[in-house]
């Protein structure tokens, strides 16, 4: 087959797999997804740009405008009630140990029928952005090739692979098919790229010129940092004017003909979005506006903050090939380092003798390129925490995909199968990423299927909103610091109009809770206002238990649903009513630590003082009562002050219901010390469970932190128990 018919195949799956991802992918999950939407309604519903720091709700609205008013005209046809001031409902249960591969709660959203197709209530004015964008990802998919075509001329094959390793990128599929302006920057910037490889190796013409020109006039309205795609065409410039030196009569005709090419570009490209930068100097006094984006969006200084750069580096190479959402859905740190392996033996391609290799100066584009949008986003990792994102490198994306296969075929040596293998890894690459993991953490949870002893099971129901059909939990025994799994499967029995919460206790035989967690159903992707009636599904939660729970001790697995306001649904067994105290889903052993003080732990407060171990007695009171802490520390080295120790009895919202503070501690080094202490409640302390906070202090400098072997800061105390209060 010619390349040409296979890029024809390549930019039909690119459309279909960035249109899939576009249903699929609930709306407004894409990170910024909503406040570009809204800088979007801004357009439609009030004719006017957003200025920084007088919206209602936060926008993009630093951004230039050129994406969204495309989306604006694209989508104002539709009636929609989104305003500028749109907001969406947010799952308050989402990010829940977000840095794991998995799909607990991986949705940041509340998500209902009218979001799906057909899109009702005004939600097809958010999908038609997105599908701009797919337009627009298809544009940067072509110009990668057309640049690979001039970079080749006797090799299309190797143009088809860059611009397969665009197309096929997961990260680039996701993000065209959501809301943003991160693909109209990669189109604008292939688009000048192209135009710059085409002047050093055509000629700069006056049609040639007008083109850079409305070109990087585009770029300027589409994303800020795209300005530094004048330092890409300056050079352009001069090269092709050093080389027609020998046609001017003069020694700097060449000279002036450079310049002429810069004012001809300049000049177009000012005359399309000079007033952006107008505007921005009006309203802000600095025609970027990157003064009051620093303001408003905790921006700092980058003198100081180079270590910045290590922390972000994963992160931003994660998040080029795919780390969806707001980088909650990663996927294994061993693909990306395989991708990392195959990138770097592809450029090391280059150190050996090959047919197909850059004319110089397209070599030099290609590079700068790659170098100068990388530069300008470790720039921003210096001076925003959220810098290290691998779409602001969109930019360079189809330079790099280039330079990458030209490497490739240095190991290959023919095209063909250059191409061959890059198709073959990028579509490996996007299936296990969109399929393997984005799709299972997004998707509504899998019909479940039913055992015949779960069939013949009595099953519990909870009010007339679901029946428990199988619970199982695991493992029968664990330690402080390990987790119990609770294993369910749900029969939705009808939907209900506010999403209700699935609760699972962990309670001890005194009644304390030893760990809980709270979640929607589904792990967030089954809001109970959005169930399919009759389809069951099972769910998996995960309790972590305390690292300084207190064991030996027993515990049983309580769980039902309930919503913030109208409280827990009834349960009944059987048709039986029972009490309101939840299902029995099974009993967990919990042993102690081995060590050698009770409930054993290891809490390094700043390498000097070790907390080792405590005792509770009484661990069940009532308000008013007194209780024991018995508190082991061991004695690293010298402390550098004479600190003190806080034990305090809290609620979930950080009140104290009884403490006892202070020092006099002889903190000698090598040594373990043993102080007890007398907590007494305050007589209203409401029924329930109490953890204690335990830690040092000092007056002059504050609380001592706890660290991590490498040092790095965990907590600044230590929580006990928990011990229970009873009503009176």
């Amino acid at each position: 087959m010619k390349p040409e018919r296979i890029f024809t195949g390549l930019m039909l799956v690119f459309v279909a797999l960035a249109a899939t991802v576009s249903f699929i992918n609930p709306l407004f999950e894409a990170p910024d997804e909503i406040r570009h939407y809204r800088y979007i309604r801004k357009l439609v519903t009030e004719r006017a740009l957003p200025i920084q720091g007088q919206e209602e709700v936060r926008s993009q609205s630093h951004h230039p405008p050129l994406y969204y008013a495309l989306a604006a005209l694209a989508s104002a046809w539709v009636p929609s009630p989104h305003t500028s001031a749109y907001d969406h409902p947010l799952n308050p249960f989402w990010g829940y140990r977000n840095w794991e591969v998995g799909v607990d709660n991986k949705l940041q959203y509340w998500h209902g029928e009218a979001e799906r197709f057909p899109f009702r209530e005004g939600f097809l004015a958010a999908m038609i952005p997105r599908w701009v964008n797919v337009l627009l990802g298809v544009l940067t998919v072509a110009l990668t090739y057309q640049i690979g075509r001039r970079v080749w001329p006797d090799a299309p094959w190797l143009a088809l692979g860059g611009a397969a390793v665009v197309a096929l990128n997961p990260q680039f599929i996701y993000t065209s098919a959501s809301i943003n302006n991160d693909v109209i920057a990669a189109a604008c910037s292939a688009a000048v790229l192209l135009l710059c490889v085409r002047i050093v190796q055509d000629g700069a013409d006056h049609r040639a010129l007008i083109w850079l020109g409305l070109a990087y006039g585009c770029a300027l309205l589409a994303k800020l940092h795209l300005a530094a795609g004048g330092v890409l065409i300056a050079p352009a410039l001069l090269w092709e004017a050093w080389q027609k030196r020998r046609s001017f009569s003069g020694h700097l005709a060449w000279m002036r003909r450079w310049m002429n090419g810069l004012l001809v570009v300049g000049g177009i490209a000012l005359a399309l979005a000079g007033w952006w930068f107008i505007r921005n100097w009006v309203l802000y006094g600095d025609p970027t506006g990157m003064r009051v984006v620093n303001e408003l969006w905790a921006g700092r200084s980058a003198r100081d903050n180079w270590w910045a750069i290590g922390q972000g580096l994963p992160y931003l190479w994660a998040s080029l090939w795919g780390r969806f959402g707001y980088g909650q859905i990663p996927l294994p740190h061993g693909v990306y380092i395989a991708v990392l392996v195959v990138c770097v033996v592809s450029l090391l391609g280059y150190v050996r003798p090959g047919r197909h290799r850059f004319a110089v100066a397209t070599a030099l584009l290609l590079i700068l390129t790659l170098v100068l949008y990388t530069a300008i986003v470790l720039y921003y990792i210096l001076i925003q925490p959220a810098g290290a994102m691998g779409r602001f490198l969109f930019p360079a994306l189809p330079a790099f995909a280039l330079i990458v296969v030209g490497g490739l075929c240095g190991w290959l040596r023919t095209p063909a199968r250059t191409v061959a293998l890059a198709l073959a890894l990028m579509a490996l690459l996007s299936a296990l990423a969109l399929g393997g993991y984005l799709w299972p953490a997004v998707r509504y949870p899998p019909r479940a299927t039913i055992s015949r002893l779960a069939e013949s099971a009595p099953a519990a129901q909870f009010g007339d909103v679901a029946r428990v059909l199988d619970v199982e939990t695991s493992p029968e025994q664990v330690r402080p610091g390990e987790p119990v799994w609770v294993q369910v499967t749900w029969e939705p029995l009808q939907r209900t109009v506010r999403p209700y919460a699935v609760y699972i206790h962990l309670i001890d035989e005194i009644g304390a809770v030893v760990t809980q967690r709270d979640t929607w159903p589904g792990l967030g992707r089954a809001s109970t206002t959005s169930w399919r009636i009759g389809r069951a599904f099972v769910d998996t939660y995960r309790l972590d238990v305390p690292e300084a729970a207190y064991a030996p001790n027993r515990a049983i697995v309580h769980l039902g649903l309930y919503e913030q306001e109208w409280g827990r649904l009834p349960l009944a067994m059987g048709g039986t009513p029972l009490p309101d105290q939840g299902l029995e889903a099974g009993t967990v052993e919990i042993a102690a630590l081995p060590g050698d003080w009770p409930n054993a732990h290891f809490a390094n407060f700043a390498g000097e003082i070790v907390f080792v171990g405590y005792t509770l007695e009484p661990r069940s009171l009532t308000g008013g009562e007194t209780f024991t802490v018995t508190l082991y520390w061991q004695v690293l080295a010298e402390p550098r002050h004479d600190y003190a120790i806080f034990a305090q009895v809290l609620d979930t919202e950080y009140r104290v219901w009884g403490s006892h503070d202070g020092g006099g501690v002889a903190w000698t080094p090598g040594s373990v010390v043993t102080v007890t202490r007398q907590i007494t409640l305050l007589p209203d302390t409401p029924p329930g469970s109490y953890p204690l906070q335990v830690g040092l202090f000092h007056s002059a400098t504050g609380r001592l932190p706890v660290v991590a072997p490498d040092g790095h800061y965990l907590d600044e105390r230590v929580l006990l128990g928990p011990i229970v209060v009873q009503g009176r």
